[in-house]
């Protein structure tokens, strides 16, 4: 498979990322035959092409990359999952890719504090601390925008004395790890805002932070809706203020957070604007409507969501739910029933001059809209 590069910034991560973790060696030997000194390049977070190998389990682009000499130690992350960087190594084994694992380790990949506090593995983590007591809040390097060169994007390793192995412990999530760092002396104060972020909302994590000190101000902010993190961030006076609540209720509506209907019903009950716009001007029912979410839209709607708010591009809820592409398209007829059933119009137009029937992209919801239009 050849593959074309377009010399664009986004090309390393795009096409020798992306072909490395799809474990596709043909367009990987096809991009270093272009680029032959890929295979050492740095892209967002620290990914290397070996790095998303080893995190997808690819062990044959591993061992290529490998006998490239590669760096097989070199750090990354993906930034939503798990925030700190580490090593293809520690990735490989958090993912279970044992195969890829035992090859790392046999190559001569090196484990470290981090690791061991990321993966939990107390027994290591001992160790390292026995011969060095001062790794206890050893920041680990993390990876930085510097500018552009001719790859594209270029990031380089900085100083981040807040990746401690306390802040590894966190989001990986072992709570016994996190307490025998914090009983050990790990630093909270003045990292307190990263190791909230590094706690990722676990309740058992947030609760050793605030049990031992941290500033409650960076304490995540959680939707009303009963759960024990909810619960326990409001006993120590930590809530959602109104504008972070009406934000909360759009974002929460989205088809990619769930629409939960009761945390839906439970935001409303404790004051969330049923009708507040974000930044695109899209209402909780927008986004609702657009997600197929049936009672999370009749909830809205019988909470007073308007059918008529108009977002920057002029478009009704109608808009969101006609031109859906979600597989559920009886769910998705459902809710532009009970949209047109509230009031919407179909004949109203957006700022391109289209109507609701002619954005949609299945011909049952256009043959739907059309139906309803005035003869």
């Amino acid at each position: 498979m050849t593959v074309r590069l377009t010399g664009k910034t986004g090309d390393f991560l795009k096409l020798a990322v992306s072909a490395a973790g799809r474990g596709d060696l043909k367009a990987v030997k096809s991009v270093l035959e272009q680029r032959p000194h890929w295979h050492k390049h740095v892209g967002s977070h620290g990914r290397t092409m070996l790095w998303e190998a080893a995190h997808r389990g690819k062990l044959e682009v591993v061992k290529f990359l490998a006998d490239r000499a590669a760096d097989i130690n070199a750090c990354g992350t993906h930034y939503t999952p798990y925030f700190v960087e580490v090593s293809a190594l520690c990735i490989s084994v958090h993912k279970k890719h044992h195969a890829v694992a035992e090859f790392l380790r046999s190559s001569g990949a090196k484990s470290n504090i981090h690791m061991a506090a990321f993966l939990g593995d107390l027994n290591s983590l001992k160790k390292f601390l026995s011969r060095s007591p001062k790794r206890l809040n050893l920041g680990h390097p993390q990876h930085k925008m510097a500018g552009k060169d001719e790859d594209g994007l270029e990031f380089v390793s900085r100083a981040a004395p807040w990746a401690t192995p306390l802040c590894y412990a966190l989001r990986g999530g072992d709570i016994e790890t996190v307490k025998f760092l914090i009983e050990a002396g790990a630093t909270i104060d003045g990292f307190d805002e990263q190791m909230f972020i590094a706690a990722d909302d676990n309740f058992e994590m947030v609760k050793a932070l605030l049990e031992n000190g941290a500033d409650k101000k960076f304490a995540p902010r959680v939707c009303p809706d009963g759960s024990e993190l909810y619960k326990l961030v409001a006993s120590y006076g930590v809530r959602m203020s109104k504008a972070e609540l009406n934000e909360e209720l759009v974002y929460l509506c989205r088809g990619d957070r769930g629409g939960d209907p009761e945390t839906v019903r439970q935001m409303l009950q404790h004051g969330a604007d049923v009708n507040f716009q974000d930044s695109k001007g899209k209402t909780a029912l927008h986004r609702a409507a657009k997600a197929g979410f049936v009672e999370t839209t009749s909830i809205l709607l019988e909470n007073g969501a308007s059918v008529y708010v108009r977002d920057r591009d002029q478009e009704t809820p109608l808009f969101d739910a006609a031109r859906s592409t979600i597989k559920k398209t009886v769910q998705q007829l459902a809710v532009i029933d009970m949209l047109l059933q509230a009031g919407a119009d179909v004949e109203t137009k957006n700022r391109k001059d289209q109507l609701p029937a002619s954005v949609a992209r299945k011909p049952e919801v256009r043959k739907r809209l059309n139906a309803r239009k005035a003869p």
